[in-house]
């Protein structure tokens, strides 16, 4: 067959869309009825509008948008309005009258209206160049009309012009009716937040305010109302904003980060980091932070405290600003772009941005990162916002510009790529480090209270010494023995001062030990896994083919690993216990549980049985959680040698946790039944420097420190360790009693 009668017919066709696409563009384009509106206000925008009003008609059956922009052309109405997927944006990036950036894209915003009603009637008018008059333009669109199955070039959309239009009437109203909901005086205000929360970046100025780009720009409001009534919505946020603890400003200009922290009643901090690749552009943004202190929201003239938590619980968060206009859902109720939730129901204890785990602990290194962690600020006690400038589809050019920052298709948000994740990782750093100076300041407001409670007592001591002498209706003798007992009280004083410093400083002393060992554990999980891997590599050799003596370096190896972990366990659990929050009363019982099941493969393999026989509810006394538990992993691991060190006998090896209270003790014990300890060395092993320790395996790094620092930093928050009498069936009891 010859390929002339293959050939039936050859011609030329064109793409042709149905009438219905409006309605799915409409749709799927515009989520929300508050997304839509958000649209068409930015629409005012780009006309170089200064003011768009948004109200309802008296009989609630039409929804108004109205705008003093410059309208639209004849021209422009055809070539933009009716043009799907315009590419205005493209041809005409700023407004032509105030240079702003034009927020509108792929023109979808117009098609917003068929998500709020099925009626339009578009009003605009404009100055006409050629005829050197203003025109008015009147479009009606019956989107009932664009039905399914009629092609959309053969919808017709009529429209007349009309002169005799005024400047004064510059703009273009859209009146939209048979309304797809029924609306209320009552559903436009929690509509009208929604909206002004978009249109504007929030907190920093009234929320459906925008300031002018230059000094031309008169800049942008929003009014909730008819034309001539009401005035730009505003909110307890400005109120609550002030509020802030510590608030961090945020740039990036180039491939430099910097955060600049202000803390209230601290110093200022400044940290700079390069980026590998600035892959967000330029951005800006201001965090402030408003934690759950006493004070903090007190005095409020918008609200009381109550409802100003109850407003932070639903509003609080970090928005993102895109070009002026914020962008859902980031910072929405039920969003958790940064995490922050999450990490709160999970108590993560780890630096999530890679940016913080750079910057600490090269920085100041007086907090260990699961300090900072812990005071990580939660989503409901932060409030800002991060200002961007996104690429839009069409502007993509090439592969290397689709890693830019871009919106998603249905405005809900970004698309999740390479320069979303660094946003991410920028403005969770931002709060990570103030997790850090949080915990930093907090210790510098303790210390100053301490001397300002001391200053005071001081002064009034020295009032009543004052007092006394000059006395007149005091005998000598009695003068003289009240000046002896305030003299007394005073020694006491300065005695009580001293030894707070004294703690303060232990406390701090163990959270420098844990920043040591935060980062030994880092390098020591460097070369565990460099074992790993070794241990790995040897096993591919198949058994058939292992000599006795490559077999036995591999379950040495083995064994090796294995003991690594275990060390490495425990300079994890003492850097996470020493670390912990500050002082407060807690039950001991599920801290000694912890510190056994870190334990746990190295006892178990041993046959060593732990018993916990503290009683679930009994409490500490006021104590740092992590000095506590620190003292009782080095008095565990202590009891661990002892028993290893001895051979099993008939009770097996044992070791026993016991705790009581006291009327002025609270007393917690660490027993075991392992080679005991002799009278000579009970005289010497509290002393710098001295070891009873003659076992191998990863407990067995003692350098005769152990008990010593114990000692020091017990006896330094008021408390005692002694050896006490050990019950029937063990050889040696620690006793560490603090005072209630």
């Amino acid at each position: 067959m010859s390929e002339s009668q293959q050939i039936i017919k050859q011609e030329q066709t064109r793409f042709t869309s149905d009438s219905q696409l409006l309605s799915e563009l409409g749709e799927r384009l515009i989520a929300t009825s508050h997304v839509a509106l958000a649209e068409l206000i930015k629409n005012a925008y780009d006309a170089d509008a200064t003011r768009c009003n948004i109200w309802i008609n008296d009989n609630n059956s039409a929804l108004i948008i109205k705008d003093n922009g410059h309208g639209m052309t004849e021209a422009e109405f055809k070539d933009f309005w009716m043009t799907i997927a315009t590419s205005n944006r493209d041809r005409n990036p700023t407004s032509r009258r105030y240079s702003r950036e034009v927020q509108g894209s792929k023109g979808v915003g117009r098609f917003a209206v068929r998500n709020l009603g099925l009626f339009l009637e578009l009003r605009t008018i404009a100055y006409y160049e050629e005829a050197d008059e203003y025109r008015r333009l009147i479009a009606n669109f019956d989107w009932e009309a664009f039905e399914s199955g009629t092609g959309l070039q053969e919808m017709e959309v009529s429209y007349r012009i009309e002169a005799s239009a005024t400047a004064e009437e510059e703009g273009t109203t859209l009146r939209i009716s048979d309304l797809q909901d029924e609306w209320t005086e009552e559903e436009l205000e929690e509509v009208s937040a929604k909206v002004l929360d978009i249109v504007s970046a929030p907190y920093e100025s009234s929320p459906s305010e925008i300031e002018g780009s230059d000094d031309e720009d008169p800049g942008f409001n929003v009014y909730f109302a008819p034309p001539g009534k009401g005035s730009p919505r505003t909110s307890v946020a400005q109120e609550i904003y002030e509020r802030y603890v510590a608030k961090v400003e945020i740039t990036v200009d180039g491939q430099t980060l910097i955060y600049e922290y202000d803390y209230e009643g601290g110093e200022s901090r400044t940290y700079k980091y390069e980026l590998d690749e600035n892959l967000v552009g330029d951005i800006e943004g201001e965090i402030r932070w408003i934690p759950r202190r006493k004070g903090v929201l007190a005095g409020m003239r918008t609200a009381d405290g109550r409802k100003a938590r109850s407003w932070l619980s639903e509003n609080g968060g970090i928005r993102i600003v895109d070009n002026n206009f914020r962008m859902p859902p980031y910072g929405d109720q039920g969003d958790d772009w940064l995490g922050l939730s999450q990490a709160q129901a999970r108590r993560s204890r780890n630096w999530e941005s890679p940016i913080t785990e750079a910057l600490f602990p090269e920085g100041e290194r007086k907090i260990t990162e699961s300090q900072a962690m812990l005071q990580l600020p939660r989503k409901v006690q932060v409030l800002g916002a991060i200002h961007v400038s996104s690429y839009r589809s069409e502007e993509i050019a090439s592969t290397v510009m689709k890693d830019r920052l871009m919106p998603s298709m249905d405005r809900q948000g970004f698309v999740e790529n390479d320069a979303y994740e660094q946003l991410v990782d920028i403005t969770r750093g931002s709060l990570e480090i103030l997790g850090v100076i949080d915990r930093l300041e907090e210790q510098k407001q303790k210390k100053k209270k301490a001397e300002e409670k001391k200053d005071k007592t001081t002064s009034t001591i020295s009032s009543t010494k004052e007092f006394v002498q000059e006395s007149d209706d005091i005998g000598e003798a009695t003068q003289q023995e009240l000046l002896d007992q305030v003299e007394d009280i005073e020694i006491q004083v300065e005695e009580h001062h001293e030894a707070e410093k004294e703690a303060r400083e232990a406390v701090e002393s163990m959270n420098l030990l844990g920043v040591v060992s935060a980062f030994m554990s880092h390098e020591t999980t460097l070369i565990l896994d460099s074992a790993k891997d070794m241990l790995d590599h040897w096993k591919q050799v198949p058994p058939k083919d292992r000599s006795d003596e490559f077999q036995d370096r591999i379950e040495h190896t083995e064994q090796a690993v294995e003991d690594f972990e275990t060390h490495l366990s425990y300079s994890q659990a003492f850097v996470e216990q020493i670390s912990s929050g500050s002082d407060s009363s807690f039950k001991p019982k599920p801290q000694v549980n912890m510190i056994i099941e870190k334990f746990e493969r190295y006892t178990e393999r041993r046959e060593i049985e732990v018993e916990n026989a503290i009683r679930f509810g009994l409490e500490t006394p006021e104590v740092n959680v992590g000095l506590y538990s620190g003292v009782l992993i080095n008095l565990y691991t202590n009891a661990i040698k002892a028993v290893v060190e001895d051979s099993i006998g008939d009770d097996g090896r044992k070791i026993r946790f016991e705790a009581e209270n006291t009327s002025d003790w609270h007393k917690v014990r660490v027993i075991d039944n392992g080679v005991g300890i002799s009278k000579e060395e009970r005289t010497r092993i509290f002393e710098p420097m001295y070891s009873t320790t003659d076992v191998e395996g990863p407990t067995s790094v003692g350098s005769g420190l152990g008990l010593y620092i114990v000692k020091q930093v017990v006896e330094r928050v008021g408390g005692k360790i002694s050896l006490v009498d050990s019950p029937d069936e063990f050889e040696t009891a620690f006793e560490v009693r603090l005072t209630r």
